[in-house]
């Protein structure tokens, strides 16, 4: 069978037909070709041949072949990169029969796009399968520069199992960020409506009181939800956050801390400016300060509780030691 890529469907798709969705994530590829693909079966969702037009669900498991992927990029498949796959397998943190966990390394996507080549997880799940019948497949996602927890589910079986759980919100999910500046309350929620046009073209620096003017068109944005708390300070300069979030909408960690007037350090997007870097810092302030630091879970077929923790990259890890924070 010809190589395909496994993604799983998340809540902001539900309800779209199969082929527009293919087609707004390949842009060069059109309805009839995406038509074809469906009719002989090389297009399936949860291992199953379905038509152009279905509806996806939360959680589905489309498997798109690499074919799709070259007629997209009208161009040869890239190349696997070793020194990548070395550093995945060395990533690795989780590994039962049933599931993979990785500490994903930041500035390495998820999944792949219109410009990321080969430099993507789901690009080198089949060295990731280490003797298993099927390739791994993503059960969630994180962004490109979030590092941390990943987890890949080792069969459908699992795949459908943890979907279920994402959906029904039973896994415990606990992300730490380097913020700007010092929250006016320790701790709280942070609820908000995101839609797209938040996303591709965000208001930065909005505050509290423009969030609720600008984002309660229920009809175009989703609800989003996030528990944060302080853990440690650095005068009123920075802040270790702890952020917990209820839902899964894209970007939510950074657009919440944006909001909460405390933007994520290294965040260009949702922030005004640039990080001014301290002399005296351990490391430059560039990258994104923010990391998938733990899941927990009861697991769907052992049963058992898991709890999966990821320790923090280089780059946090040095500003961490230097302000003398113990993770």
């Amino acid at each position: 069978m010809a190589r395909s890529q496994d993604i799983v469907v998340e809540k902001d798709d539900v309800d779209c037909r199969l082929s527009t969705w293919i087609t707004r994530n390949n842009k060069r590829v059109n309805f009839n070709s995406v038509n074809t693909l469906c009719r002989k079966g090389l297009v399936r969702v949860n291992g199953l041949k379905t038509k152009a037009s279905y509806r996806l669900v939360i959680g589905d498991v489309v498997s798109i072949p690499s074919i799709l992927f070259n007629i997209a990029h009208n161009g040869p498949t890239p190349k696997i990169d070793p020194k990548v796959s070395k550093v995945l397998k060395e990533s690795i943190i989780f590994k039962d029969k049933y599931l993979l966990a990785l500490n994903k390394p930041e500035g390495l996507a998820s999944q792949g796009g219109s410009s990321q080549g080969a430099r993507h997880i789901d690009a080198y799940k089949s060295t990731l399968q280490f003797g298993a019948n099927d390739v791994p497949r993503l059960i969630h996602r994180l962004d490109k520069d979030t590092s941390g927890v990943l987890l890949l589910a080792r069969d459908i079986k699992t795949a459908n199992a943890f979907a279920s759980l994402f959906k029904e919100k039973l896994v415990d999910k606990i992300y730490w960020a380097l913020v700007q500046g010092v929250p006016k309350k320790e701790e709280g929620i942070l609820e908000s409506y995101i839609g797209k046009a938040d996303i591709w073209k965000p208001t930065v620096d909005t505050g509290a009181n423009g969030q609720k003017e600008n984002r309660w068109d229920k009809e175009n944005k989703k609800k989003a939800l996030t528990y944060y708390k302080l853990i440690e300070k650095i005068g009123s300069q920075y802040s270790w956050l702890q952020l917990k979030p209820a839902t899964g909408r894209t970007h939510q960690l950074r657009i919440h801390c944006a909001e909460l007037g405390n933007p994520i350090i290294g965040d260009r997007k949702y922030k005004k400016g640039n990080d001014r870097n301290s002399k005296d810092l351990p490391y430059a302030l560039k990258k994104l300060f923010l990391h998938a630091r733990s899941l927990t879970f009861i697991h769907p077929l052992s049963k058992e509780t898991i709890k999966i923790e990821a320790e923090l990259p280089t780059h946090m890890n040095s500003v961490w030691k230097h302000f003398g924070w113990k993770v």
